[in-house]
């Protein structure tokens, strides 16, 4: 299954075609331009360097926040256009789940968190088995920090 997944929840965005579970390529950008000046392009350089048309694409995947309002916006449209042009499926991941992914090897409590601003922190809190696998123990929040 090849799977175009996007993240533009926060200032760096990030591009990553994926066959199962193996990366075949992928873009972060953290650049003082608009995501939606970055993301189609790296779509496109993406596709071409894996040799995969878009039409090859069997799931596109994004990041549906939190986030920031406006990145959110642009990686829904551009997946939403893409997915309409190519009738195949769209499955939206949490922001927070997409970072405490990145610790699932280890077995411990992870608490992934983003600025939310105003003094605020996005927070969830999962727990990781060791084996590839977390459980959600506290969803999605909005706190001060500390």
């Amino acid at each position: 299954m090849i799977t175009l997944a996007i993240d533009t929840a926060t200032k760096t965005a990030g591009v990553a075609l994926l066959r199962d579970e193996t990366v075949l390529v992928e873009y972060f950008f953290n650049l003082s331009v608009n995501h939606s000046e970055t993301v189609l392009p790296a779509v496109h350089q993406g596709l071409k360097l894996a040799g995969i048309g878009i039409d090859g694409v069997d799931l596109f995947a994004l990041t549906v926040g939190p986030g920031s309002f406006t990145g959110l916006r642009i990686g829904a449209s551009t997946v939403k256009g893409l997915a309409l042009t190519t009738g195949k499926p769209v499955v939206g991941v949490s922001t927070l789940e997409a970072l405490a992914y990145n610790a699932i090897e280890f077995p411990a409590l992870i608490c992934p968190m983003l600025d939310a601003r105003k003094g605020e922190v996005y927070a969830a809190l999962c727990r990781a088995n060791g084996e590839g696998l977390f459980d959600v123990v506290m969803g999605e929040m909005a706190t001060e920090p500390g």
